[in-house]
């Protein structure tokens, strides 16, 4: 036994004097590969010591004296030489551990250093081991200065191999996430970085970095790590990234390692999509169109804004009828409110006068979406009467930024865009003294990429989004404009679509799926539309990331009813023109008090539509708005009844719209109930409104209204 343990304790002070050697001159080190195998077992082996430690302080402390006749001191000087050894030698493995590439040398000193010093102080105990427990003070002296310093190496080490703060998180009060309303939120830095900091961050960051990987910043990201970027969307598998976290869990490269808390299938989901989409680092959530699965993941997570109240009047819905054209198009913020967004379309036909002419409503309007349209700058004068403007954008306009000072009246402007405008820094100056703006779109504008990283960079006050440049960085391309105008055919009609950008390919489906670079349909002159069909367009072009999809749902229509009846009326302040909105050819847009939608909602739409003369049908579909701010849903149940007469009726088909299970945009909902061909001279159409509003609706519980436009028989 004697021999056994003069055996270890000269081991022991051998790995000790190897430990001083490699801690004096570890820079002139070189570890050959055979012996960094031996240095990974680090984590193998550094429990043994710790818990060796740990029961002979216990044994020695609250046992040895109360058993002196027992062979307790020699199972003491076991436990201890044994903890001594241990130490030495995992510590000596660590060494070697920590000249592998990945770690950060300023991280490893505390741990390295307290690392070492356990194992000297254990050898150093069991060398005074009859000195130090003979005096109580200092034995429970020794004790205790031990236990600190294997907690604290241990912290230190869990920093390194789990992220920040690993051993004392979950005593400390969990941070929590701020809540970010949807209209404020980033794809990036609100929806994936959280994601790449909770599952990613603890082994790829500037202390620990694997495979010569960090994902701390952006620049960080983009540069990827020793095996390439992380990801390339130009990839049938999007790169590396995506590679790695769909591997089997068992395999070696699987990302995150097992052991490791994994990704669970919506962070999956978001990454994925997030890089097929062009992986923005400025995009918002409310930029995705509503339909797409990374809006749709976003809005699970995100809150909506509370409704806003306001104090000013509403204007009256002849005068927001009297302003609505095919170019202009204004409507209500929410239902209730008073506050009113409007939109510009088809730059041709602005004019000065059309923005003029909103003197009428200067009082609610809120949002004004000028983009894209020939604004000058002369024209700021007429936007700062807007005196309540929150939200304005003025991107791709023709402003030079010489009167941009005209804005400083707008007290409670908030968001601004000038992207793409011939804006210079100097004058973006003046917008500090809004004291309300919180963010400016500035990117594609007359500053210098030096003065853009200022601004971005820029403290407090507004935050200005200015983009991203660099070797890596691709611009994204715009939408398609799909360009016919006449959204109701009779027969087959030529496609017609295009886009700015030459050498642009634009790609497109007809049955409502998403376009892809591969497989979908290459735009040309002879594309044709014939019966009831959803487009949708993507914009390609090597060297760019694709654009967003443009969308647009073409109605068929063979048969017009003749006229019509309400069995059920609809609410009095949304009539139209009778029955005959469902069948005046006249479209409805996003502003429900236009004239061209039947409101219903303490009744459900219950309607006869009547045919002169016989007709054969197959399929008929009805035109529903859903605006969910507005409390306006797609109708819970959709009835469809056919006949020779009103008295002979029967149930051709019946079909029950998804609902929404989120706030999202305004859409146009087509809902087309299919049956076997018939003769029919008499239709009922019945829609059924929500009976109540979901739970996470600011209404929650109220009614929902259902509008209904134009029924089409095929």
């Amino acid at each position: 036994m004697q021999r056994t343990r003069n055996i270890l304790f000269n081991s022991c002070f051998a790995f000790n004097a190897l430990l001083v050697f490699m801690l004096l001159f570890e820079q002139k080190l070189s570890i050959p590969a055979w012996l960094q195998v031996a240095g990974r077992a680090h984590p193998l082996i550094l429990h043994f010591p710790i818990t060796i430690l740990i029961l002979y302080i216990g044994w020695t402390l609250f046992f040895e004296k109360k058993q002196e006749k027992s062979d307790s001191v020699s199972f003491g000087d076991v436990l201890l030489l044994l903890a001594a050894v241990t130490a030495s030698i995992t510590a000596v493995m660590g060494m070697i551990l920590s000249r592998e590439a990945g770690y950060d040398p300023e991280t490893l000193q505390w741990h390295k250093w307290t690392g070492v010093a356990v194992a000297l102080l254990t050898s150093l105990w069991y060398y005074f081991k009859k000195s130090i427990n003979s005096h109580k003070w200092l034995h429970w002296s020794a004790a205790l200065v031990t236990l600190f310093v294997i907690v604290f190496t241990g912290h230190e080490g869990a920093n390194i191999t789990h992220g920040d703060n690993f051993l004392f998180a979950p005593v400390e009060k969990e941070k929590q996430e701020p809540v970010v309303p949807i209209e404020e939120a980033l794809v990036f830095e609100n929806l994936v970085k959280p994601i790449l900091d909770k599952k990613c961050i603890s082994c790829h960051n500037s202390k620990k970095a694997k495979g010569e990987l960090v994902m701390e910043t952006m620049e960080d990201l983009l540069k990827g790590g020793k095996n390439g970027k992380l990801w390339d969307s130009a990839e049938a598998n999007f790169g590396l990234l995506l590679q790695r976290v769909h591997l089997p869990l068992e395999e070696k490269k699987h990302m995150p390692p097992s052991g490791k808390t994994q990704l669970t299938d919506d962070e999956i989901l978001v990454l994925q999509f997030w890089i097929r989409q062009g992986a923005s680092f400025t995009k918002k959530v409310l930029e995705l169109l509503p339909g797409d699965t990374l809006r749709q993941l976003a809005e699970k997570k995100f809150s909506a804004r509370p409704a806003q109240t306001y104090d000013f009047a509403a204007a009256s819905e002849a005068t927001i009828k009297s302003l609505n054209n095919s170019n202009r198009v204004v409507f209500p913020l929410s239902m209730e409110s008073p506050a009113l967004v409007v939109n510009f379309y088809n730059s041709q036909y602005y004019t000065a006068k059309s923005l003029e002419e909103l003197n009428t409503v200067k009082e609610q309007v809120v949002e004004l979406d000028l983009s894209r349209m020939p604004v000058k700058d002369e024209e700021l004068k007429t936007i700062a009467q807007f005196e309540h403007l929150k939200k304005l954008n003025l991107n791709f306009t023709s402003i030079t930024g010489a009167s941009l000072n005209e804005l400083q009246t707008l007290k409670g402007l908030q968001h601004l865009s000038v992207a793409g405008t011939k804006i210079t820094k100097q004058q973006l100056a003046s917008l500090e003294k809004i004291t309300s703006l919180q963010r400016a779109v500035v990117w594609n504008t007359a500053l210098t990429p030096e003065e853009l990283e200022q601004l971005k960079n820029k403290k407090g006050g507004i935050i200005y989004e200015v983009g991203f440049r660099g070797d890596t960085m691709m611009m994204q391309l715009t939408a398609p404009i799909i360009q016919n105008e006449e959204k109701v055919i009779t027969g087959p009609v030529p496609l017609r679509m295009k886009h700015y950008i030459n050498g642009t390919i634009i790609r497109y489906t007809t049955d409502g799926t998403e376009p892809d670079s591969v497989s979908s349909k290459v735009y040309d002159d002879k594309a044709i539309i014939e019966g009831n069909t959803t487009i949708k367009a993507k914009a390609f072009k090597k060297g760019w990331i694709s654009s967003e999809i443009s969308q647009q749902f073409f109605y068929s229509n063979t048969h017009t009813p003749d006229s019509g009846k309400f069995i059920l009326p609809p609410d009095p302040k949304y009539t139209g023109e009778g029955p005959k909105t469902l069948f005046n050819a006249q479209m409805g847009d996003f502003n429900f008090g236009s004239g061209q939608w039947l409101g219903y909602r303490q009744n459900k739409m219950e309607t006869l539509l009547f045919f002169k003369n016989p007709v054969e049908a197959k399929s008929i579909t009805t035109s529903f708005l859903s605006l969910i701010g507005s409390f306006i849903m797609p109708p819970q149940s959709v009835e469809v009844w056919g006949g020779p007469d009103q008295q002979h009726l029967k149930l051709l088909g019946k079909i029950n719209p998804v609902q929404p299970t989120k706030m999202e945009g305004g859409t146009i909902i087509p809902v087309e109930v299919k049956f076997e061909k018939q003769t029919i001279s008499c239709i009922k159409i019945i829609a059924v409104p929500v009976p109540k509003l979901p739970a996470w609706h600011p209404g929650k519980g109220e009614k929902g209204w259902v509008f209904a436009d134009e029924v089409f028989v095929n």
